[in-house]
This record gives structure tokens, sequence and C-alpha cells, in this order.
């Protein structure tokens, strides 16, 4: 179960769109770094495309919404 957990949760973090470019997810732009099981929560790992990006909040925003509209939580 946990293996299908940790793929469901890649699934809905990848389809993530970049506010700034909606037509590329953050999997397309490199950002997602990594989603992971850390016991029963979902870790997922963002890096910026460049310094002092002001899209990363709004990005970590919608990763939580997706998870939680999948009944996840990062």
């Amino acid at each position: 179960m946990t293996s299908a957990l940790l793929e469901a949760a890649r699934s809905v973090v990848a389809e993530v769109r970049d506010p700034e470019i909606p037509s590329l997810t953050i999997a397309d732009l490199g950002i997602l770094r990594d989603v992971r099981l850390e016991g029963d929560m979902v870790v997922v790992s963002i890096t910026p495309t460049y310094s002092g990006c002001p899209a990363m909040g709004v990005i970590a925003e919608d990763i939580t919404a997706a998870l939680r509209s999948h009944t996840m939580e990062s």
C-alpha cells in the first residue's frame, strides 16, 4: 500500500501547473525534485528555477491543495 500511496502522490504533484507558465507543470520545469513518504506524511521537495523566484510560495500552496483534494497531506 505504501508504494501505491507514493506513486499516487507523485502523480498528483507532478501535474501541478506553474503559476507563471500554466502550460507547463512543475515537473516539466524541473521544480519538482522529490516526493517521498516519511511515516504517514507525504514530503515534497521543490527547487526554484532561479534564486528568489516569487512563485515558490504559490507553488507550495498549490501542491498542498492538490494533495488535500486527493485526501493526502504534504
